[in-house]
């Protein structure tokens, strides 16, 4: 993840557009929840090329005829949202939010980082990156 901001010219705080810790607690946020699990959606769409409907995956397969969707029961493949660990904030054009996220793959829990930008007055969200945590 990026740094944390330096505090700007003699020690008036941080510096503006800069990464912010967010006070504790905030990672149970409904809203900060949302955006972490709309992270882990998107990863999941990106990293499949599946769309998850109902409960249920359909992948879209090219056929000559045609484009038919097929059922396609890979569950455990895919990452399911366990929690928000950690985040942080960085104001940009809207904010960009640093996720650490507790994740379930195949039954095993792990940690990514994703990072997501939003710009609510817009109702836009989109997923910038999502990789293991280090």
């Amino acid at each position: 993840m990026a740094e944390a901001a330096h505090d700007g010219p003699r020690g008036s705080g941080p510096l503006v557009g800069g990464i912010q810790d967010v006070p504790a607690g905030r990672e149970n946020d409904l809203g900060a929840i949302e955006l972490a699990r709309f992270a882990v959606a998107e990863h999941n769409t990106k990293a499949h090329g599946r769309i998850q409907q109902g409960g249920r995956l359909f992948a879209l397969q090219n056929f000559d005829a045609g484009i038919s969707l097929v059922i396609n029961e890979m569950q455990n493949a895919l990452l399911e949202f366990e929690r928000l660990v950690k985040m942080r904030l960085q104001v940009v054009a809207g904010c960009m939010h640093y996720f650490t996220i507790e994740v379930s793959e195949g039954g095993a829990k792990k940690l990514y980082e994703a990072k997501v930008w939003e710009k609510a007055w817009e109702n836009f969200k989109q997923l910038q990156e999502f990789k293991p945590a280090a």
